[in-house]
């Protein structure tokens, strides 16, 4: 990760994370018509397995995925503000120390530097807290925005698998990234 990464403070009781611009808390039932807003965007939703949403019933199903099978962080602008993405981990595998890493921006804040700041702080936590010895992360072939974040953040492409997701009525190629805890915990010179 970048030598000029920010700072980041972590809240083990409030379990909150806090980087120069925004504050990373977990998410919680009132976030669904924050959701709503965040996935009703086509543009957000284009290269995501998530349909684009409508209504509020599927953003509450969606928000009830996020609380029982990710480890994913609200992003804000401060306390009590309205989640502007999210942030964090599925598929995490305790046993082999290894999780994978997600994320969405709402549109208006795209092209800030909000998203590297979020993610760094949610692999930071990861490391040292959930101690995670490897990270992936999945885009499609195409999605460029995607691919530069993770390069900024120090993944380093592995592999294309071809057809290894389906949604949106068609099968999707996606290309694999990876992090590893010895890249990022390496020790100084």
């Amino acid at each position: 990760m970048s030598s000029q990464a920010p700072e980041v403070r972590f809240d083990d009781a409030q379990r909150t994370l806090r980087t120069t611009r925004l504050l990373l808390r977990p998410l919680d039932d009132h976030d669904a018509a924050a959701l709503l807003r965040l996935y009703a965007d086509p543009e957000v939703t284009r290269e995501y397995e998530i349909d684009t949403l409508s209504r509020l019933d599927q953003a509450q199903r969606l928000l009830r995925a996020y609380l029982q099978f990710h480890q994913r962080f609200a992003l804000t602008l401060g306390p009590g503000q309205d989640l502007i993405g999210t942030c964090g981990f599925t598929l995490w595998d305790q046993a082999n120390r290894m999780a994978s890493l997600g994320y969405d921006l709402a549109r208006p804040f795209w092209g800030q530097g909000l998203m590297r700041e979020a993610a760094t702080a949610v692999l930071g936590y990861g490391f040292a807290a959930m101690q995670l010895n490897r990270v992936n992360a999945l885009t499609t072939l195409y999605n460029v925005r995607s691919m530069k974040l993770l390069a900024a953040l120090g993944f380093e492409e592995e592999a294309v698998l071809s057809q290894f997701s389906y949604w949106k009525e068609a099968f999707h190629d996606m290309r694999i990234f990876a992090l590893l805890r010895t890249r990022v915990m390496a020790p100084q010179a």
